[in-house]
């Protein structure tokens, strides 16, 4: 059976390399504090991604030597608990919590420094995310059972591109607080910076193909051999210039190359005539192609 969207971008980020001590603790806090109970009175995960209860298991034997139980139903669905109290107590010391907490909130000790976000993140949406296909639509969401938790989340999220920001929206749904995502690139800065990287370029590469569509069905004159053309290269060209912008910024361009970066990325199916009429100082046709050959190769430098 095909995995879902949200079941491969978890998979990417469960199988991440955490081995310094700030970034597996944001991790796991992330993990844990997200999942569906984390108290002294209860403290596990249901889910039915296989690999997440995996991973629940090994967080809480390295944070504190304790091996939750593990249950699977028939249906497909796994349950790993820590079940004794005095393993409990050591799963929140390790967080440096006692217990005796009266509401559950992010304790941003447990994130060592502000490049331990996207780990913290990674491991709250593994915990309570999904993201839609974008195939069929643009939403990613973080279900959240706690108000105050809620507000802290999107606070750290609101935090991430003060220049930016993401702007996460809320709505609560069945008892629960829902922060979600509809724009494309939001989902797609969001996905990069948590570290899920291929299939952030995933969405960007459906937009682009979504986008470029779209203007085709409404050329009826236009030639399909031309067509296929501008596509590959619209694809190609968006995905790079996508690239720098996530790695570098486009800050780190010089400035005859960031403008004609941005008019492609925000106007793919534009022919290469097409982008020179429309810079600050036109450029010939071949001028244009020479700056975008630039930035595909500093794409590929990254």
């Amino acid at each position: 059976m095909k995995k879902s969207f949200t079941y491969e971008v978890k998979k990417e980020l469960l199988t991440q390399d955490r081995e310094a001590p700030g970034a597996f603790l944001a991790f796991a806090y992330g993990l844990f504090l997200f999942a569906s109970a984390f108290s002294l009175n209860g403290m596990y995960i249901k889910t039915e991604n296989k690999l997440l209860a995996e991973m629940y298991a090994q967080c809480a034997k390295r944070l504190a030597g304790v091996k939750p139980v593990m249950h699977a139903t028939q249906g497909g669905t796994y349950t790993c608990a820590v079940e004794s109290k005095e393993e409990r107590l050591k799963i929140l010391a390790a967080f440096s919590l006692s217990g005796s907490e009266l509401t559950l909130r992010i304790n941003r000790t447990n994130i060592d420094t502000e490049s331990c976000y996207p780990d913290f993140l990674a491991g709250a949406f593994c915990a309570c995310g999904t993201v839609a296909n974008p195939q069929k639509d643009y939403h990613l969401e973080f279900s959240v059972s706690y108000y105050q938790l809620c507000k802290d989340l999107m606070k750290l999220i609101s935090e991430i591109e003060p220049e930016e920001p993401l702007n996460p929206k809320k709505v609560v749904r069945k008892y629960e607080m829902v922060i979600y995502f509809k724009g494309s690139e939001s989902i797609e800065d969001l996905l990069f910076f948590m570290g899920a990287q291929n299939h952030a370029f995933d969405v960007v590469n459906v937009k682009v193909e979504k986008d470029i569509r779209n203007r085709a069905n409404r050329l009826k004159n236009c030639d399909s051999a031309n067509l296929d053309k501008v596509i590959k290269s619209g694809v190609k060209q968006a995905k790079a210039i996508r690239r720098i912008k996530n790695k570098r910024g486009f800050e780190s361009l010089p400035e005859e190359l960031r403008e004609i970066a941005e008019l492609r990325m925000n106007n793919p199916d534009m022919s290469l005539s097409e982008i020179a009429q429309n810079l600050s100082e036109p450029i010939s046709r071949s001028g244009v192609n020479h700056r975008l050959k630039k930035l595909e190769h500093i794409a590929e430098e990254l």
